[in-house]
């Protein structure tokens, strides 16, 4: 723990530092003024300990000043009652790793401390408090300090080096030397993850003889001695004991899957094998998406009462590479189903290439010294895709293009399998639906509630517009998007220069004048913009990430689009293309087309 807020506060005093030097790069130290006041707990204040992971104490501060007008950092000492804090017995950084004048700290914590003190379990004794304030190298140790007496929790004093599960409720039985042992994820805390008997008895000891110490679970403690314990009905229980406090935690495990990030949802689920593994296999699609194939995945685990995530303990950003079942690119954290700013996306791995497509079986490992999972090649065959996924996917009906002759059906561009898109107009207030082919028995699907069905429905188009619908027949899923408008987008200017209206087929076209502004001195960078009904934008830039102008006689991929992913602003430089001389300040003929196995442009002079 010291280590961790030595490390911590090492780095807010180097971007101190940094931020403390002149334009000329000449540091000048900052002064900063003690803190006059400590407001809670009040001195004296006595706190019996309890052994729960939600228990904490609030302490606060008087702000201290910086001569830079900047924010301090503080920092809690404690010490000894008697003591000058010359040599403290422990300190913790206030909350918001030391940028508030207060703190919350757990009671495991202040059971530390008072351990510290040399206070045995379950006694009472007196400790003291103050807090330091810092301003890059300028420290500030406050002249007031506040007494504090503490209850320590009925922890052990010895605490056994490993510990193991034994009796008939247990996977290894009543037999001691076939005990099911425990993980230790951090110091004096032990945990399983195992399958129980229900109305079944079970026991912990330190050793698998003879010899061994024994420990039971009453309630939510710990106490040594020959008792037993049971679980109300079968199943895969969490159980973490926390032998400095003498806690414990027990959660039902209700299942384990595997979270694919672009679906947002479990895909296939993993079956309890005993010794703490889980094990499934299921076929796994990655998405296709504009920029290429998502494959990002994580864990789901379902408690009796909450979801969890389980990600990557390192927070990889890349495919294994080659990483052997041992790698510490598999290790593996519990995460927050809502942690973060986009928990979807956080703390994932990538799948390799190899099972795109294929049946993947994935174990995960609760035991060790480092929980880690694998992914390997299914025993499996791959199921069959269902045979209502077409090869190519047709749009038809009054509210299309083609209107309801199926012949002139418009054809959506296939992106991969099972899954098209369309560039299309759309007329408000009729029905389309999709079809498998263009001929007389074609299958047909419809949209119902934006998820694909099969048969003869209908779907109503609320109002006249041009439409990108992309479908998903892996997941059955539709989205749709009005598009307001397209143009092309002047890097220098950051504005459109020549609007494209829809002329149909999935093709935009524009023609007029390209003049970039005065002081842009003619600057030949150029993308595409696209805007949705909701405003939000959208550009499309070079595939091919070219820097060159295109010639007399360019190869039909420099001219390519994708999708950035960026808005206007944010992606201003890349991909970008580059005009031929002659094109600007004359008259000009601008497409884009969205059909076709490439999605493409050209921009021509006219006459």
């Amino acid at each position: 723990m010291k280590t961790k807020i030595t490390k911590v506060v090492a780095l807010f005093t180097t971007l101190a530092i940094i931020f403390s030097c002149t334009e000329d790069m000449e540091y000048r130290d900052t002064a900063v003024s003690p803190v006059n006041q400590l407001y809670e707990p009040i001195s004296g204040k006595s706190v019996e300990l309890v052994a729960s992971a939600t228990a904490s104490l609030f302490f606060e501060w008087e702000a201290a000043k910086a001569e830079d007008s900047g924010s301090p950092l503080y920092e809690i000492v404690f010490d000894k009652e008697g003591g000058n804090f010359s040599n403290p017995l422990y300190k913790v950084l206030s909350d918001n790793n030391g940028a508030r004048n207060y703190a919350t700290i757990s009671h495991k914590t202040l059971n530390k401390i008072g351990a510290a003190a040399g206070l045995n379990s379950g006694e009472t004794g007196t400790i003291i408090w103050t807090v330091i304030a810092s301003r890059g190298l300028s420290t500030a140790m406050s002249n007031v300090s506040h007494k504090l007496t503490i209850t320590r929790m009925l922890g052990f004093a010895e605490v056994p080096s490993q510990l193991f599960l034994t009796g008939e409720a247990t996977e290894g039985g009543s037999d001691i030397s076939q005990a099911v042992p425990c993980s230790s994820p951090e110091q004096e805390t032990f945990e399983i993850f195992t399958r129980l008997k229900g109305g079944k008895s079970y026991k912990l000891v330190d050793k698998t003889n003879d010899n061994a110490n024994y420990f039971y679970i009453d309630g939510n403690r710990i106490v040594e001695g020959e008792g037993e314990t049971t679980v109300e009905k079968d199943g895969i229980y969490r159980i973490t004991m926390d032998f400095s406090i003498a806690s414990v935690s027990i959660q039902e495990v209700k299942s384990v899957g595997v979270f694919f990030c672009p679906s947002n949802k479990v895909i296939f689920e993993l079956s309890y094998k005993g010794n703490g593994i889980f094990e499934g296999e299921g076929k796994v699609t990655f998405k296709q998406e504009s920029w290429g194939k998502d494959q990002r995945y994580k864990l789901l685990m379902s408690y009796s009462d909450k979801d969890m995530y389980w990600g990557t303990l390192n927070d990889v950003d890349s495919s294994p590479n080659g990483a052997g079942q041992e790698d510490s690119y598999y290790f593996i954290k519990e995460y927050g189903i809502n942690e973060g700013s986009e928990p979807q996306w956080n703390h994932k791995w990538k799948f390799d290439n190899q099972f795109d497509g294929s049946m993947t079986k994935v174990t995960v490992k609760f035991n060790g010294a480092n929980y880690t999972h694998f992914v390997s090649l299914g025993d499996g065959v791959s199921p069959e895709e269902p045979e209502t996924t077409p090869k190519n996917l047709f749009l038809t009906g009054e509210a299309s293009e083609g209107g309801n002759d199926i012949s002139k059906a418009m054809q959506y561009n296939k992106l991969g399998e099972g899954i098209f898109e369309i560039f299309t107009r759309l007329q408000g207030g009729k029905t389309y639906k999709m079809a498998s082919s263009q001929e007389a028995d074609a299958k047909f699907f419809y949209i119902e509630d934006g998820e694909i069905k099969s048969g003869d429905g209908i779907t109503t188009v609320e109002k006249d517009g041009i439409y990108r619908i992309k479908v998903d027949f892996s997941n059955k899923s539709v989205i749709t998007k009005e598009i307001k408008s397209m143009g092309l987008w002047h890097c220098w200017d950051r504005n459109v220069l020549l609007d494209l209206p829809y002329i149909g087929n999935g093709v935009f076209e524009g023609t007029g004048t390209i003049s970039p502004s005065n002081n842009s001195n003619n600057d030949n960078r150029y993308k595409l913009l696209m805007v949705y009904a909701d405003d939000s934008e959208l550009i499309w830039g070079t595939k091919n990430d070219t820097d060159v102008v295109p010639g007399a006689n360019p190869d039909p991929s420099y001219f390519y689009i994708m999708e950035t992913n960026d808005n206007a602003e944010a992606g201003q430089w890349e991909r970008k293309w580059k005009f031929n001389d002659g094109i600007i300040g004359n008259n000009t003929k601008v497409r884009v087309i969205f059909t076709g196995e490439n999605y493409t442009h050209s921009i021509e002079p006219v006459n």
